[in-house]
């Protein structure tokens, strides 16, 4: 799925006018009625007072149309607007001419106009839609504040009053909603961190905007879903041997950490890879030879740190990270593989913090390598952001930089390729925020790699389905007990989904 900036929405509004071709009147009919098929699913009639504030835009102009669709459904409605009628759009005027008498509709001119509000109202949000692109301020900002204290559930449409689309937003005079049902495609603000309290839950309804103009306008920005990566499953052919599904070389663990390299092992496994080889300081051969027998393990020369890796020529894929550390011989290890290894690695946790430490690898990294920081290792790399745009700019600029693959771990996963595409998870849960978790993904993308998925293809359909093995472990034992260990218990499950 497609995220397009407010500037390509408003194209694509003005294209499917010219070219369906409808009356922009029937246009906001139409995304108002998709509205109000949502809103219905999640807020039933019975005894529900809606009060819907309006702007005297467009956006209030769908406000309207929803409240006479509402109160045709045997919701108990009430409409304010906000500003002087006489300057509304053309739109909105008509939907005014359209309200029924039995709707009663007051104006907001002053903060005596202000409505009383109880927690027991839904409230629905028309005032600014996605073409906002300065703070709200004085009386406007005030609504906003008095909605947001009000206790009541809050609706926004397309977009939460106050919030930009696609830049940060300053000031605090946007309005919080519970839901927001936004029209035909997702807007890039939802899948930031710092936008989490103006979004709320989030549905996207199809209001029949033109499909040609969409899939023919370019973007950068994505949404990932099952059906984009279903298609990249590995194809386990029926007289297939384990030399045909990757060989994969695991460099992880050290004194104290060796959980980490069990963790990547384990999932790795479960991710169908074909013959698994783990590199570890001695003190992890025995861990490693219990807990996960299916590999051979491959010891390093010194007791507790990674010091040189060896046997990498007949691998097909290598993952390194997890718990090696940031010793000098380590850097100088890694620094020696870099040389040798011309393929794309996978690297994780302290290979990431050691090539902080010594940036000059970046540049003798293989190309389309795959890197997953989470937050603090990013910022290792660098340097710090403004806000969340600032740094899914950075993100993009770094990874086109250095012709690399990056994912940065969270909700809704910002997944960036080489040439600077951002395709934004939709699998995954707060329960996944456990130790452990990252060194579980680094697993999976090095069986997917070393199963000849390319490494854009094994960080999209890796990221998906880590998180969809989180979410099927929440769902089972709950978000709060969720433990790393518990995503690679569902990791058959998830692909099994996946596959069917």
């Amino acid at each position: 799925m497609k995220i397009f900036s407010a500037t390509q929405i408003r194209q694509a509004d003005s294209y499917t006018i010219e070219h369906e071709p409808i009356a922009s009147i029937d246009l906001m009919e139409r995304a108002s009625v998709a509205f109000c098929q949502k809103f219905t699913t999640l807020y039933t009639a019975q005894n529900q007072h809606v009060l819907i504030f309006c702007g005297t835009g467009n956006n209030g102009g769908d406000g309207l149309a929803i409240a006479r669709i509402l109160a045709q459904n045997s919701y108990r409605v009430k409409v304010s607007v906000l500003g002087n009628v006489a300057t509304a759009t053309v739109d909105f005027l008509e939907n005014f001419k359209r309200l029924p008498h039995s709707i009663l509709n007051t104006s907001i001119t002053a903060h005596a106009d202000f409505p009383l509000l109880s927690d027991h109202e839904i409230i629905i949000d028309a005032l600014f839609g996605s073409g906002l692109n300065r703070p709200i301020e004085g009386l406007a900002a005030d609504l906003i504040h008095h909605i947001n204290v009000s206790g009541a559930s809050i609706v926004s449409i397309d977009i939460a009053s106050g919030l930009f689309a696609d830049k940060h937003t300053p000031g605090s005079a946007i309005v919080q909603p519970d839901q927001t049902i936004t029209f035909q495609l997702p807007k890039l603000a939802f899948f930031l961190p710092e936008n989490d309290r103006y979004v709320g839950a989030w549905h996207v309804v199809d209001i029949g905007l033109n499909q040609e103009f969409i899939n023919n306008q370019a973007t950068s920005h994505f949404f990932l879903q099952k059906e984009d990566v279903a298609p990249l499953l590995p194809v386990r052919k029926k007289f297939g041997h384990k030399g045909d599904f990757g060989r994969l070389l695991l460099v992880a663990g050290g004194q104290g950490k060796m959980g980490a390299a069990v963790l990547a092992a384990r999932a790795a496994l479960r991710s169908g890879v074909g013959l698994l080889y783990a590199h570890s300081p001695k003190v992890g051969r025995d861990v490693l030879q219990v807990s996960v027998p299916e590999a051979m393990v491959m010891e390093d020369g010194n007791d507790a740190v990674i010091t040189a890796i060896s046997a990498w020529q007949q691998m097909d894929a290598i993952a390194i990270g997890p718990g090696i550390g940031t010793q000098a011989e380590t850097i100088q290890a890694l620094q020696q593989l870099i040389k040798v290894w011309k393929k794309p690695l996978v690297l994780d946790a302290d290979a990431i913090n050691c090539l902080a430490l010594q940036p000059d690898l970046l540049k003798e990294l293989p190309n389309d390598s795959i890197l997953t920081p989470h937050p603090g290792e990013f910022r290792r790399l660098v340097g710090d952001w403004t806000d969340d745009f600032h740094r899914l700019e950075l993100l993009c600029s770094f990874c086109q930089k250095h012709q690399v693959n990056m994912v940065l771990k969270g909700a809704h996963s910002a997944i960036c390729d080489s040439c600077g595409n951002v395709y934004f998870n939709s699998t995954g849960n707060p329960g996944m925020a456990t130790g452990g978790s990252g060194d579980v993904l680094t697993g999976i993308l090095g069986a997917l790699l070393a199963q000849g998925l390319t490494p854009s293809e094994a960080l999209r359909l890796g990221v998906y389905i880590h998180g969809l093995a989180g979410d099927i472990g929440a769902n089972a034992l709950g978000e709060i007990s969720l433990a790393a260990s518990d995503i690679i218990d569902s990791l058959p499950q998830a692909f099994a989904q996946l596959k069917n």
